[in-house]
């Protein structure tokens, strides 16, 4: 053997930093529409009271559309590992996008 098989490979992939940055990145993006729907959980139901239509309060939609911004970004972290860096953003843009129509879906239905 040679001095140059005995060499450790260079790690293959983005560096961790980037990794890191573009995960922290798109949480803070998903982290808008979860700020949002907390915001609507918060301050819809005694609006709808206050109006005199609390049992016209859509719960359903108001508990989806807290839950569903943190699991679609799980599952876009989950789905980009082992992936290049353009793979991971492209991942992480589509759950973003899955996010936004869902707000909006929620938001047409509330």
């Amino acid at each position: 053997m040679t001095d140059v098989d005995r060499e450790p490979a260079e790690p293959i992939g983005p560096p961790l930093a980037w990794r890191i940055g573009v995960a922290v990145l798109f949480a803070a993006l998903f982290g808008w529409f979860e700020f949002s729907a907390a915001s609507n959980l918060i301050a819809l139901p005694p609006l709808y009271s206050a109006q005199g239509y609390a049992e016209y309060i859509p719960w359903t939609t108001l508990v989806l559309g807290v839950l569903l911004p943190p699991v679609l970004y799980l599952a876009a972290l989950l789905l980009g590992r082992g992936r290049m860096l353009s793979g991971r953003v492209v991942v992480f843009a589509a759950g973003l996008a899955a996010t936004t129509a869902t707000a909006l879906t929620l938001y047409v239905l509330a």
